[in-house]
This record gives structure tokens, sequence and C-alpha cells, in this order.
């Protein structure tokens, strides 16, 4: 599409490259090759062009047929121009991500303008924390969600900045009843990485490829280590290969979104 709208617009001018050419600051060959479509300009050389004939990079590149150009409306810079570009690039999930931190950065440096009107009618000025929301999958195990990061893997929430959320390195959004009355079916837990924690807290544990968040018991007398739920209708269960037993984290308690 770009050698189509370069050729286009030059023959709109009545002119040959080599006319082009003497007020565009290109190389012949180099532009030639783009109207033949060899190859296509960077993002600098499609500004330039785009100036040249008083029309939009969208509209060369052949997403819009609108001519008019952005910085007639808005100034902007090359850098800009490189960030909407990859931005584009992005799936769904990319532009999610990127969405909600320009969101959150906006609302740290302009707080009296972004934040949200309360029931009162007045703007919120509550503090905000970005965090990663894993979810936890007993069939795939939560090990490889927070070893790889894939799209798949978490989503970025917004909770209210407490001393919980401000502790937390990530959070896990729970699946079952097995830790009720303290967290129910869903809840999103604030966790602190840690390798190791101490017998009556609860922990993030990955055991033989499952997730478990569950309070560690260790009977010291047996010389046995548990992994036991909160809700007494679950036994618990017997951690008989230490040695395949590792520590998530430290859960510190229920996020505020």
């Amino acid at each position: 599409m770009i050698s189509k709208r370069l050729l286009q617009l030059r023959n709109e001018l009545r002119c040959t490259k080599k006319e082009l050419l003497k007020n565009l600051p290109l190389n012949y060959s180099t532009y030639a090759n783009y109207e033949s479509g060899i190859r296509e300009p960077n993002s600098e050389t499609l500004q330039t062009i785009a100036k040249f004939y008083n029309v939009s990079i969208d509209f060369i590149i052949g997403a819009t047929d609108n001519r008019k150009r952005i910085d007639d409306i808005l100034p902007i810079t090359n850098t800009e121009y490189d960030h909407i570009c990859d931005y584009r690039s992005l799936d769904d999930h990319g532009k999610y991500v990127i969405d909600f931190l320009m969101k959150a950065e906006s609302e740290r440096v302009n707080p009296s303008v972004s934040a949200a009107p309360t029931k009162n009618g007045k703007k919120s000025t509550e503090e905000r924390i970005p965090m990663q929301v894993f979810n936890q999958r007993a069939s795939a195990g939560l090990g490889n969600y927070l070893d790889e990061y894939s799209d798949e893997d978490f989503e970025i929430h917004s909770f209210l900045a407490d001393s919980t959320t401000k502790a937390a390195d990530f959070a896990v959004r729970l699946k079952g009843d097995s830790m009720e009355p303290r967290y129910k079916d869903d809840d999103i837990v604030c966790v602190k990485s840690v390798p190791r924690i101490d017998p009556e807290q609860v922990g993030i544990f990955i055991y033989e490829g499952e997730a478990y968040c569950k309070r560690l018991k260790i009977d010291r007398r047996k010389g046995e280590i548990y992994l036991e739920s909160l809700n007494k209708h679950y036994a618990p269960l017997l951690i008989d290969q230490p040695d395949q037993l590792r520590t998530v984290g430290l859960v510190l308690g229920v996020a505020t979104e």
C-alpha cells in the first residue's frame, strides 16, 4: 500500500522522481525502491515524506483515506510515533497492559484531573497500585505461571494502596472453598515472594506440579509436613516427598480493588 500511495501522490504533482527529489532530501535509488515496493521507509523517513506531501502517515501506509496529518492537530515526535507503531503491533493483552499502565501513571502525575468522582461528587485521591494477578489453576500448576509469564498467565489489576498491597510482590486468584472462612473462592490474595515461611503461616505452594494456598503445619514429633486447609471439611495434605515441595510466597491478605 505504501508504494501505491507514494506513486499516487507523485502523480498528483505531475513530476518525475528526479524532479521530486530536488525538493525531497532522499536518495534517488532509495525512493525508487519505496515506490516499487522493494523497501519500506522507516518512521523518520515516513514523517519526512508525509510532511513534504502534507498528508498523514496513516494515509501513506494505507491505514486511512483521511489525508489530514495528526501533527496538524497535535505535534508528535519521532519517538512518540515509534510508540504508536509499537502499540499497534501488540495483541489485545499487550494493549490492555499498556492502557492500564498509562492510566495509572496519568492518575499519579495528574491526580486532581484524572481521579474518579465519588458518590458525593468529590474527586477520589486514593492511591492505587498496579499489580500482576496470577490465576491459580490446579490442572496446570502455579509454578509454570510464575516462571514463564506468557499472555494467558496473568492480568494487571489496580488495587487500593494499603500496607498489604504495598508489601506484596504479586497477587493470586484463589479457586475453591478450602481456605474459608478467611479466604473465599475467587478472592485475590497478595503474596510476598519468599523461599520459605514459618509453621502456622499461610502460603502459596507447589507440590508435585499442583498449586495450593494452604497453612503450613509441621509435626516435629513425627517429622511430618502438612499443608492444612482452614476449612475443616478438608483433610490436611501430607507431604510425603518434601523435596517436591516448593514455597512460592507468603500470603499477606486479600487485596482491595
